[in-house]
């Protein structure tokens, strides 16, 4: 028999023996962000969503930098236009974004954005993404102006070729919150944000148990339990992750996870990710 591993051999290869810390930041950084959202959204009294899409936009990348900023493997860097800085975990980029605004939407669907990828997003997956399967269409998909890129590259240039793209694609909205959060690699397939991933998996979103002092975890511990790789519709329940929730439907204790799964603005770039607001 193996040894049990709670983790999947791409959690480990990516993040090692921190692999838990780092998992744990980025849900907890995540549900961070969709509170603050969400209270901003309450506090602006508009039913038209520009505050929490503000917020959530800006946040999510806060959020992450600010869990992980105290740890001596991790650096930022901010590419000219971006308004956001990003972190970057032993050698791991770390992209949050959006793929979905409801729960039922398979993580296979997934698009970085809502609009035609920014020259940022394109130079990102270009550097740090897989080998492209098919290189017709990465030829097509990364001819762009060498002017348009320039500006962009001295920072991402200062980043090790061996540095990992690793997305984070979540879906929520302003009224239930977050549903799922997932992370994984994948290739850009066109200029409109589809992706196709090579690896992908569920990030349990972690609340407290009032007066307990533990987690629980809102996954659906079948799903945790089965193998979520490239072309896996990989769907998570549909228990949103409210703001202020007393207890999570369903989830098992942190800590007593089943065995893992072995997934700027210049001119032109509005932001690192889509608009939140739609």
């Amino acid at each position: 028999m193996g040894v049990h591993r709670p983790f999947s051999d791409w959690a480990y290869a990516r993040f090692g023996e921190h692999v838990d810390e780092v998992r744990q930041a980025v849900a907890e950084a995540l549900v961070e962000a969709m509170n603050d959202a969400q209270d901003a959204q309450r506090s602006s009294r508009s039913d038209k969503q520009y505050a929490y899409g503000a917020t959530l936009m800006a946040r999510r990348y806060e959020t992450i930098a600010a869990r992980l900023g105290n740890r001596s493997d991790v650096q930022f860097v901010r590419p000219y236009g971006s308004p956001h800085e990003l972190t970057i975990v032993d050698g791991n980029l770390l992209f949050p974004f959006r793929y979905s605004k409801d729960g039922r939407t398979p993580i296979s669907e997934a698009r970085v954005g809502d609009r035609r990828v920014s020259g940022l997003i394109r130079e990102l997956f270009r550097r740090f993404s897989p080998e492209p399967t098919y290189e017709q269409e990465a030829l097509a998909l990364f001819a762009e102006d060498e002017t348009d890129l320039a500006p962009l590259r001295p920072a991402l240039e200062q980043l090790p070729d061996s540095t990992h793209l690793v997305l984070i694609a979540y879906a929520g909205n302003a009224q239930a919150g977050l549903f799922n959060v997932y992370w994984g690699e994948a290739e850009l397939i066109d200029e409109f944000g589809r992706i196709r991933w090579t690896h992908h998996e569920p990030i349990p979103l972690l609340i407290p148990v009032p007066h307990s002092g533990r987690h629980l975890a809102v996954v659906d511990a079948d799903a945790a339990a089965g193998v979520a790789g490239a072309g896996d519709g990989g769907r998570m329940p549909t228990v949103a992750m409210t703001s202020r929730p007393a207890v999570a439907p369903g989830g098992f204790p942190l800590g007593e996870e089943p065995a893992s799964m072995d997934a700027g603005q210049a001119r032109e770039i509005p932001a690192v990710g889509g608009d939140e607001r739609r």
